[in-house]
């Protein structure tokens, strides 16, 4: 049993280092990459930067590994924002009750939205009739005794005609958590003969924001002749100068007119070409000379190439293309002033998302202090990760299959002997006198 124990110690001795994880090294020692982030203002409060082309191109396609660290070495919680435009709406259950006549002016309702009601700044009523202007004044309240002003003055319409129609039953409030909403309708003084009655009511949270887009100019390759589709056609092969996101081509075509069919592909991977847009680019006679856009889905990508069916037409004349997409925005904020300059790490590609409760919690109540973001540098203390032993040393695995087949044969040879030892002969049958 000694010399079995022995030889596992061997087996395992030999195979530790195959095994034994490489160390976490400092968070500057991990990144190969940093830009320097300043500003003008220095002082405590909430900043945001916008990411970079170079930087995005460095960094994971998804911005895991961004860090952003103060200059005393201290880590800096950001959120990570998407810039596009919002135009949403979430319901918020309610329930209408207490429908009432307010005299002879109004009609009055009330909804309960549930005790976990989620914040809402809008609601939608629903009335009869059709030809009409009505008042709406609004309230808010947490127990459904005491109320709080939200807004008055609120206006539903409804007309038509024979030839065209116009309405809105929307009335907005600032943003609130109330549980209890009440109505006030009143009846249009022209055209109402009694008070409005409320046939349906839905609150909702309405997020409307414009956003911030990320607008570059892109070289113009020369064209090649080719045929597509069975027909003569031109490509531009479009760099966009690193593999960043993009949902937008802007070209200025110097042609007065034009209709003509065209394919927009991502061609980083020769051997997966993926047809990304395709329809037709137009101006008609007499058109302005605005720029031509194509849009698309957005894509992580380097290099695209434009097609475009010219049949018997001459190639058009592109003379500038402006690639664009939603600019990514990191907030953050500074509780000390005086931290100056800050760097932003990037690069590490096996870095994992930090996933910070600052971004949970963030409530943007001012506009934040916009920073500014140097050129990526390389990172004097980066130090890459130790390749796997197996790569190091590519002969030790041999050694160590060959040390494991010996260890497994000894421990074989001694299991054998050991059984021939403790096996007993067997007993001779007695014989017959």
């Amino acid at each position: 049993m000694k010399k079995l124990a022995l030889t596992i110690l061997m087996l395992a001795a030999l195979t530790a280092p195959l095994i034994i994880p490489v160390l976490a090294q400092s968070y500057a020692a991990s990144y190969p990459y940093f830009a320097e982030v300043t500003t003008g203002v220095g002082t405590a409060g909430i900043y945001d930067l916008l990411l970079p082309l170079p930087v995005m191109d460095k960094a994971q396609a998804d911005l895991a590994d961004l860090r952003l660290y103060d200059a005393s070495g201290r880590e800096i919680p950001y959120a990570l924002q998407i810039r596009s435009d919002i135009d949403k709406k979430r319901e918020i259950a309610a329930r209408l009750f207490n429908q009432v006549s307010v005299g002879t002016t109004a009609t009055e309702v009330s909804l309960d939205l549930d005790e976990d009601a989620r914040e809402h700044n809008e609601i939608e009523i629903v009335t009869e009739g059709t030809n009409f202007r009505r008042r709406v004044d609004l309230e808010g309240s947490d127990s459904g005794t005491e109320w709080r002003t939200l807004k008055t003055g609120g206006v539903i319409f409804s007309f038509k005609s024979d030839s065209a129609s116009a309405a809105s039953n929307r009335v907005s409030y600032p943003t609130s958590r109330y549980r209890y909403l009440r109505a006030r309708v009143f009846a249009d003084e022209v055209t109402d003969k009694r008070v409005p009655v409320v046939i349906g009511a839905k609150v909702t949270m309405a997020i409307s924001q414009k956003g911030e887009r990320a607008t570059w100019s892109v070289a113009v390759s020369n064209y090649q002749l080719l045929r597509n589709q069975g027909a003569p056609a031109s490509a531009w092969t479009i760099d966009l100068g690193g593999r960043v996101p993009c949902d937008r081509l802007m070209l200025q075509v110097a042609d007065e007119s034009f209709s003509r069919p065209f394919q927009l592909e991502a061609i980083d991977d020769p051997q997966n070409i993926r047809l990304i847009a395709s329809g037709e680019l137009t101006r008609r006679t007499g058109e302005a000379q605005q720029p031509v856009i194509i849009t698309f889905s957005e894509e992580q990508v380097r290099k695209l190439r434009l097609v475009i069916n010219d049949y018997s037409n001459q190639t058009l004349s592109i003379s500038a293309i402006d690639a664009s997409a939603p600019a990514r925005e990191l907030v953050f904020e500074l509780k000390e002033p005086n931290t100056w300059p800050l760097r932003l790490f990037f690069g590490n590609l096996k870095a994992t998302p930090p996933h910070y409760d600052f971004e949970k919690n963030l409530v943007l109540r001012a506009t934040p202090v916009r920073t500014e973001v140097g050129a990526p540098v390389n990172n004097p203390e980066y130090k890459p990760e130790p390749l796997p032993l197996t790569e190091r040393v590519p002969w030790l695995i041999y050694v160590v299959l060959a040390a494991s087949s010996v260890a497994l044969a000894l421990i074989l040879i001694s299991l054998a002997r050991t059984t021939l030892r403790t096996e007993k002969p067997p007993l001779e049958e007695s014989k017959t006198v």
